[in-house]
Order: C-alpha cells, then structure tokens, then sequence
C-alpha cells in the first residue's frame, strides 16, 4: 500500500514539474514578445490553474502602476488567455485561421487566439506607461492590426473606446501613414 501512495505521489509531484516548466517557458517566450512591443525588458506572469480556479473578475490580463503612475514591469494574464497564446504559433498556421486574413466569422477557438494576441499587445502598452484603457486599447487594437480593430474593438466597453481613436486622431500611432488601423 505505501508503495501504491509513494508511485502515485510521485506521479503527481512529476506531473506537476512538466506543467510548471511548460508554464515557465510559455511566460519567458511571451516576456520576449512583449519586451520587443514595449520596448524595455518585461515580464509576462500566466495564472496559475489554483488561481483560475478562485478568481472570479472579469479582467483578461492586467499591470499594477505604483502612485506615481509607473508601470511594474510584470502583466498578469489569465489562464485561458496563456493557453490560447500557447496554442496562437499552431493555430495561424491552421486552415480555420483564414477567416482572420477574410474577415468572416470565425470558431470560437480562432476568436479566442485574436482576443489573446490582442490582450498582450493591449498589457503591453500598459506596460509602456499607458495608464487608462481608452489609451491603451487603441495602441494594442493598432498593434494587432485590421481585424482586433474591425472585429473586437467595435465590441468593447464604452470605457475602452474613444471617438478620436481613428485615422489621423490623436491617438493614431502613425498619424502620417493613411492606412488604419
């Protein structure tokens, strides 16, 4: 009997390791990415399965500012959020992405990588200093191109969107260049 408990413990023990260096890798390849949007070394933290499991908010991801209004140099993103982006590199190369590239309705599986693409890049610019959503959603919906634009922003709530984010307006990150987003 102690033999069975200690093989089992063990198996759990082992099970556990490979997910948290599967995680580990996972958050060190989205640091990268987001070190290479934001421009400074960053690092990207996925919750946890435990922390899945309790939380009960409704953010996708998030960055702690500290009184002053400086970014911490870490974004927390959800659980579905980094299993998505995990699966992202597979799933563009996958005949049900072309939907993206044709603006059609797409399965949810593909909705839900576009909205994890787009959460890192929308982190990211938090990470660069933007404080506010309406600042910061028009940057990641501009870093993430036509269709987190066409698509996902339309759809947002009113205190992610502003009028004056489009072509030319001030919060345009290319004002001079006349394609948008």
């Amino acid at each position: 009997m102690r033999l069975k408990l200690a093989i089992a413990a063990l198996l759990v023990c082992g099970v556990g390791f490979v997910l948290h260096e599967r995680k580990s890798a996972l958050e060190n390849h989205l640091g990268t990415v987001a070190t290479e949007l934001g421009g400074r070394h960053v690092h990207v933290h996925c919750q946890s399965f435990a922390g899945n499991l309790l939380d009960v908010s409704s953010e996708a991801g998030s960055v702690r500012f500290d009184a002053s209004g400086i970014p911490s140099d870490t974004t927390d993103l959800k659980r579905p959020i980094c299993s998505a982006l995990a699966r992202f590199p597979h799933d563009v190369k996958s005949p049900s992405y072309a939907c993206v590239y044709t603006n059609v309705d797409c399965p949810q599986k593909i909705w839900e990588d576009v909205l994890a693409v787009h959460t890192l890049a929308h982190e990211t610019w938090h990470l660069h200093g933007y404080g506010n959503e309406f600042g910061a959603d028009p940057a990641a919906a501009q870093a993430t191109a036509d269709y987190a634009y066409v698509r996902f922003y339309p759809n947002e709530p009113d205190e992610y969107r502003r009028p004056d984010c489009a072509n030319g307006g001030p919060l345009d990150l290319r004002p001079t260049d006349p394609v948008w987003p």
